[in-house]
């Protein structure tokens, strides 16, 4: 009896060694390389080795579902890679409430806006279901985030960051879980400070971060780590305190041509260039081997 309640209480961690201790599919890699600019922003082995480990973990632990659309290993890394960046600087985090990432073949919803008749899409959405939270996301959306890393626009990020914000009990746009008390108050004045601007016409801030608090947060968050060094530049304190709300400072490490770097449309790799799963060896002798074995 209490070798089987041992084992219930340790099936978790048990499961976790497990995944830990299992190789990182090169073509996960391949896609890192290909699409995730935070992925290159990265500098030491040891850093890239652990988000990987994070990715890994995510995907063994979360169902990512399709809805009419097919769950491909992009989709799958590329949800990940959403939740995992927000996520990067602290140790040990796991998104408690989360039970499921459903992803739809285009936007989920459309609606028109009475006074100006403009229809606008929701690309991305966070669902309450009894004690989860479910993680909805348009597929374009996802992967056309991850193309351009100069749009500030990203909605996988958009979306986890309001997983982040649910972590205190309430999607009010406070990160109270991981944001220092002391900051809670000077967090919440230049927020409100900061949506004014954007009422009035004189923030670069995309207008939907003023819709409400919450959006406000997961607006910024994106800013934060498509475009560091502008948002530093243009909201300096808005800046620092994102710094401490995520125990990150990417503007140092934002020093990378990124469209010489990425390949979101699937650039062909000749049998004789370097393979991009980072063993060493030339394409011809390590995955394409692989692949046709």
């Amino acid at each position: 009896m209490c070798l089987l309640f041992y084992r219930w209480a340790t099936r978790k961690t048990r499961k976790r060694k497990e995944v830990l201790q299992q190789e990182f599919p090169a073509e996960w890699r391949k896609i890192l390389l290909d699409r995730v600019g935070f992925y290159h922003t990265l500098k030491t082995d040891e850093d890239k080795a652990r988000f990987e480990k994070m990715l890994q973990l995510f995907l063994s632990e979360k169902r990512v579902t399709g809805i009419d659309v097919q769950v491909d290993d992009l989709t799958k890394v590329l949800v990940a890679s959403s939740a995992i960046i927000p996520i990067f600087g602290f140790r040990d985090w796991e998104y408690r409430n989360l039970g499921e990432v459903l992803v739809f073949p285009g936007s989920i919803k459309k609606y028109k806006d009475e006074k100006s008749e403009a229809v606008s899409e929701v690309l991305g959405r966070v669902n309450p279901f009894q004690n989860d939270h479910y993680v909805t996301l348009s597929k374009p959306a996802l992967e056309q985030g991850f193309n351009d890393m100069a749009d500030r626009k990203n909605v996988g990020i958009h979306e986890f960051a309001h997983m982040l914000d649910q972590a205190d009990g309430e999607i009010d746009g406070i990160p109270a879980a991981y944001l220092p008390d002391e900051l809670i108050e000077p967090w919440q004045k230049l927020m409100y400070r900061e949506i004014k601007k954007i009422e009035q016409g004189e923030s670069d801030i995309n207008s939907y971060g003023a819709t409400s608090e919450a959006e406000f947060f997961a607006v910024v968050t994106e800013y934060f780590f498509e475009k560091p060094g502008q948002l530093a530049e243009k909201h300096p304190k808005l800046y620092e305190l994102l710094t401490k709300v995520f125990d990150q400072n990417p503007k140092r490490r934002f020093r990378l041509n990124f469209k010489d770097l990425l390949n979101p449309f699937g650039k062909r790799i000749r049998r004789n260039e370097p393979c991009p799963c980072g063993s060493g060896l030339k394409y011809k002798q390590c995955c394409r081997l692989k692949r046709s074995r």
